[in-house]
């Protein structure tokens, strides 16, 4: 992903309120609380889905680790990644 395509994907991300528009001091974007819940129903739903077509992906959840609310941006293209293979 290029820097510009990455500036654009991070400003519609905050223009939808997902994610706040300032960074911290470790240069770490954080989650508003509505980002958060997305988060999270998009995590339950992609293990969900996972475990109904196939009964041994009850093991998925201990696989996939959650990033911090605060997390920079390197650190939540690998957990998008990761996510991306189970959904």
């Amino acid at each position: 992903m290029t820097d510009i395509a990455l500036k654009e994907e991070i400003t519609s991300l905050q223009n939808l309120r997902i994610v706040n528009p300032v960074v911290d001091e470790e240069n770490k974007y954080s989650l508003t609380d509505d980002g958060n819940d997305l988060r999270n129903m998009v995590l339950t739903m992609s293990v969900w889905g996972r475990q109904q077509m196939d009964d041994s992906a009850n093991r998925v959840s201990t696989q996939i680790v959650e990033p911090e609310k605060d997390a920079s941006m390197s650190e939540l293209i690998k957990y998008n990644e990761k996510l991306n293979e189970y959904m």
